[in-house]
């Protein structure tokens, strides 16, 4: 009986109980719920940036597309150049004419005025790119020595017919906030 009398004295009657184990299992609860909504935010911000990442690809493939299209444009031969007075997205070298109205600095007004919307049909972006096909000058040596009878003279000499351009494109992406430049350079021998 002793060993009866033992187990009994061993537990604490309820006066004396502090309550620890609520107050550890109400700290646990509140860990997992810090734990859940870091987990929550953090699978929002890569939903975000892989969101942003496809708006962007759009963008960059509208404006390929419209690169494209100015390229072929450029590749026709034709007899007579038309004018680059830029009016209808034709203008001469504008990085050596007036370098502070060259594309580079235009914001979304220079673009409407003076670049061509291409209608590409593209009905997953905000509004269909634009594209610009500048001119350049012939003596910048971008149809120079290499081709013919100028090389070894020193200098870049023209040989033959070749006419030099620059063609920038601006593509949009599903936002119209989303927007690419691309740029390439291109000649064609007449």
């Amino acid at each position: 009986m002793s060993y009866l009398y033992q187990n009994q004295r061993s537990i604490k009657p309820a006066k004396t109980q502090q309550g620890v184990v609520l107050i550890v299992g109400l700290v646990m609860v509140l860990l997992i719920t810090i734990v859940g909504l870091s987990a929550i935010r953090g699978t929002g911000l890569q939903e975000s940036m892989a969101g942003n990442m496809r708006d962007r690809n759009t963008a960059f493939q509208s404006a390929e597309s419209a690169l494209r299209f100015g390229e072929s444009i450029v590749s026709i031969k034709v007899k007579t150049v038309p004018s680059f007075d830029c009016t209808k997205g034709l203008c001469e070298d504008q990085e050596k004419t007036n370098p502070a109205k060259s594309v580079r600095y235009w914001n979304e007004d220079g673009w409407q005025k003076i670049a061509v919307e291409v209608d590409l049909g593209l009905d997953y972006v905000e509004h269909q790119p634009r594209v610009i096909l500048e001119l350049l000058d012939s003596d910048a040596g971008s149809c120079a020595a290499g081709e013919g009878s100028g090389i070894g003279q020193g200098s870049l000499t023209m040989i033959g017919d070749c006419i030099p351009y620059r063609i920038t494109a601006l593509g949009y992406g599903g936002d119209e906030n989303t927007q690419v430049i691309v740029q390439s350079a291109y000649k064609r021998h007449q």
